[in-house]
């Protein structure tokens, strides 16, 4: 396990829990506290499965998702309700596709933002991940004015879905992994999708880097559908 971040699922057994003095008197709601689990779970690029949220949920917060004396398990009844609760029909706070997993909504994800500024970063064995949510960080990217190619295909490459590539194996990505290379959402409107898909590219074209063009070909053919999905 490298420290700096939880690497795969069973990392997330690491994560330590936040001291409940830290977000009781601001009373978030359980949805509240499962958006800043998803949130990070989709930073990480680790699927946001109904296990794994489980998990990371009762780490975070055993008094509110742990199961009742027996802290090191998580209640999963209770994350389960918690979910259902997120969705559009009742608080908006998220959708989800059990093949996929969770994903948050703008509505969420500012929800998560507001547990992140009073909780901070997740801990990983002692020690913070991060200072500051690399979402915020494509956020104030996004309100500059010019685009760094380089930068952007740089950042790219510290992608899982890169990594994988590099590895040979491709074949055992996943959608969320992409949406983590475009910095999209599963709710992502498929032009929207494909734009960053493009833009991407164009990037790779300007800066001349055909080894990641290659990866870029690899990757229209690998998630063709997704990528073509009607409108």
């Amino acid at each position: 396990m490298n420290n700096d971040r939880p690497r795969v699922a069973r990392d997330l057994t690491q994560i330590d829990p936040k001291p409940p003095e830290l977000y009781k008197a601001h009373a978030f709601s359980l949805p509240y506290l499962a958006a800043y689990t998803i949130w990070w779970l989709t930073e990480w690029e680790i699927p946001t499965t109904y296990e794994n949220i489980s998990v990371m949920n009762a780490r975070l917060f055993p008094a509110e998702f742990a199961l009742v004396g027996f802290p090191e398990f998580p209640d999963a009844m209770r994350t389960n309700r918690t979910l259902l609760q997120m969705r559009p029909k009742y608080r908006g706070l998220a959708t989800s596709d059990p093949r996929r997993g969770v994903f948050l909504t703008q509505k969420g994800r500012e929800a998560a933002k507001k547990v992140y500024e009073v909780v901070g970063a997740p801990g990983l064995a002692g020690a913070l991940v991060e200072h500051q949510s690399t979402a915020l960080k494509r956020t104030e990217l996004a309100r500059k004015h010019t685009r760094d190619p380089r930068e952007i295909i740089d950042s790219a490459k510290q992608k899982l879905l890169y990594r994988r590539y590099e590895e040979g194996a491709l074949a055992e990505a996943d959608v969320v992994h992409l949406l983590g290379l475009l910095s999209v959402y599963d709710h992502t409107p498929s032009k929207e999708v494909k734009r960053a898909f493009r833009e991407l590219r164009n990037d790779a074209i300007s800066i001349d880097d055909r080894g990641f063009i290659s990866f870029l070909d690899a990757i229209e053919e690998r998630f063709h559908t997704y990528l073509n999905r009607p409108q």
